[in-house]
């Protein structure tokens, strides 16, 4: 939020600028009375006093210039801005620095929790100490790095600040679970490795028990065959995660940290032993996540703050040492990233409290505007969504008026082969079946003489359109089933269609009822059981389910239309 308060990222003039000044709480103590000045605003001391935790953060908000509407943004508020520098300085100094008064009081208060080996302080150094005094290098460690941060593109700010925070919080962990402290420590450099290594698997980083398998088969193919199979399946897979964050971690370490830094460790680690313990860290950090295994059990005594313990002749890095290496590669690669003094950017999605969700159909499935042969099938969901209301019952159902819509439609289907079109012709037809004659298109009956049979082999698109027109499937039973099965594997596929649950529900019940008319009463309540899964706590469902009668026809509509209150009159 502080690059965009900036104004770097505005492709317009500022139109509001906004003060603001909020509480942040720390053990930091500021011992001068003027103001530590940074690009991203300006931490003031409220008092000399011992017992004080507060310092003040002051910045100022640019609010970019736009037409004026009920709505407009004015200013987005102090929070998001006291969160992310409390983040940034906190990593910067290495001290406690939180908006939450009761946090800070409780990681300051160094107390040992139930199961914690020990206090939080016996693992890091300074960050838990009751005082940090501000020094003038430390000073111009948080200028430095604040000015850095804000002059990164886009891409990497968010990058970083995103490490700074999993960093911050694990550091928070050390309270209550060691285990998930260490876990997020690496991760804060795995995030960035991911992003920005520019790795390039080569068939030899995969896995090797996989590639062989793979080669094995691959042993009657041609060259050019195995090297697209190989190319696809590298495309698809993270490759040697671990190789890449030790590989990023190493080309992120400075001279200076073997150097200067390192006189004020206790048993700093060599550059030599360093990809050991990487290779360690990242081990750990994966039997966390995959077995919840503890850490050895000598990391997490809190005996010294010395960086690397070795067990069983393993170099491996201590809570001190994980953390000075990732604040260490994540400033440099703050410092490395390209800077710039302005990149108009669409931010707006990014914006505190901005989320993105789908506008209900009735906003968007009659619109004529970008109108592509790919996008049937999110007009026949929006279409079949408003149709399904309608039919069972909802309040306030409504269809919405199609005939623009199909107008264009109607030119575009002669140019589009049969699996474009399916979704087009069910839309179609739909509509006119359920529109009073007044709102029937004109090219109706042309359309449905001419594109009908597209919807007449077993298909995921035809079996929704027989549901919705009430027309039972001619299919063989085994084909009926097949289409059921795939649609339930492909629906959350990007191009595949996705239906609403009460019509899912209902192709679930028109096939069992097939299977039913057929005999098979075993496959008919599964199916039953199926649908009361997939639409779970509907109560006719589940009546249904309880007393399922051999003999008495399983009616979708019926069972999924909603009850109306009786009572009511």
């Amino acid at each position: 939020m502080l690059q965009i308060a900036s104004g770097k990222l505005f492709s317009r003039p500022v139109g509001h600028r906004n003060e603001h000044r909020g509480i942040l709480y720390t053990n930091l103590r500021l011992v001068r009375d003027a103001p530590i000045e940074t690009a991203g605003g300006r931490l003031l001391p409220t008092t000399t006093l011992h017992d004080s935790r507060a310092v003040v953060y002051e910045t100022v908000e640019l609010i970019e210039e736009a037409p004026i509407a009920p709505g407009a943004l004015r200013s987005r508020g102090m929070d998001p801005y006291l969160d992310e520098f409390a983040a940034i300085a906190s990593f910067a100094l290495n001290v406690v620095c939180t908006p939450n008064a009761n946090l800070a009081v409780r990681l300051l208060s160094d107390q040992r929790l139930v199961g914690i080996r020990g206090r939080p302080s016996k693992f890091i150094r300074r960050f838990f100490d009751d005082d940090v005094w501000c020094q003038a290098n430390d000073e111009a460690r948080l200028q430095s790095l604040v000015g850095d941060l804000i002059g990164l593109e886009r891409r990497s700010y968010r990058a970083a600040v995103r490490a700074i925070r999993t960093y911050v919080t694990g550091l928070h962990r050390l309270a209550d679970d060691l285990e998930l402290a260490y876990t997020l420590l690496v991760a804060s450099i795995e995030s960035l490795a991911q992003g920005f290594d520019g790795h390039q698997g080569g068939w030899e980083d995969y896995d090797s028990a996989k590639r062989v398998q793979i080669d094995n088969a691959l042993v009657d193919a041609d060259a050019s065959t195995a090297t697209k199979v190989r190319s696809a399946l590298l495309e698809i897979e993270h490759m040697s995660l671990a190789r890449r964050f030790r590989d990023f971690t190493l080309d992120h370490v400075t001279d200076a940290y073997f150097r200067g830094e390192a006189s004020f460790e206790d048993g700093p680690i060599g550059r030599a032993e360093l990809p050991d313990a990487l290779r360690e860290a990242y081990r750990m950090r994966s039997k966390y996540i995959h077995n919840l295994e503890e850490l050895p059990r000598i990391m997490t005594l809190g005996l010294s703050y010395g960086e690397t313990v070795r067990p069983d002749r393993a170099t491996m890095l201590t809570f001190q040492g994980l953390a000075r290496l990732a604040r260490c590669v994540i400033t440099e690669f703050i410092r490395k990233q390209p800077k710039t003094d302005a990149e108009p950017y669409d931010y707006l999605l990014e914006e505190t409290g901005v989320i993105q969700a789908r506008m209900a159909p009735q906003y968007w499935v009659g619109a004529s505007d970008g109108l592509t042969h790919a996008c049937g099938p999110r007009r026949f969901e929006g279409f079949a969504e408003q149709l399904a209301s309608h039919l069972i019952g909802e309040p306030n159902a409504s269809l919405t008026d199609l005939r623009k819509l199909l107008a264009m439609i109607e030119t575009m289907l002669p140019g589009m082969d049969v699996a474009r079109r399916r979704p087009f012709v069910a839309l179609h037809i739909l509509f006119n079946g359920y529109a009073p004659d007044a709102f029937k298109t004109p090219e109706f009956d042309a359309v449905r003489a001419r594109y009908a049979a597209d919807l007449e082999d077993a298909t995921v698109e035809a079996m929704f359109f027989r549901l919705l027109s009430f027309s039972e499937p001619a299919w063989p039973l085994p084909e009926h089933e097949r289409v059921h099965g795939e649609y339930f594997r492909r629906r959350n596929w990007k191009k595949e269609l996705r239906m609403p649950k009460t019509l899912e529900a209902g192709v679930s019940l028109v096939l069992a009822e097939r299977f039913r008319v057929a005999e098979n009463h075993a496959k008919a309540a599964g199916l039953v059981r199926f649908a009361v899964e997939n639409l779970p706590g509907h109560p006719r469902l589940l009546e249904l389910e309880a007393r399922l009668d051999e003999h008495e026809p399983i009616e979708w509509l019926k069972l999924l239309a909603t009850q109306k209150d009786e009572s009511a009159s």
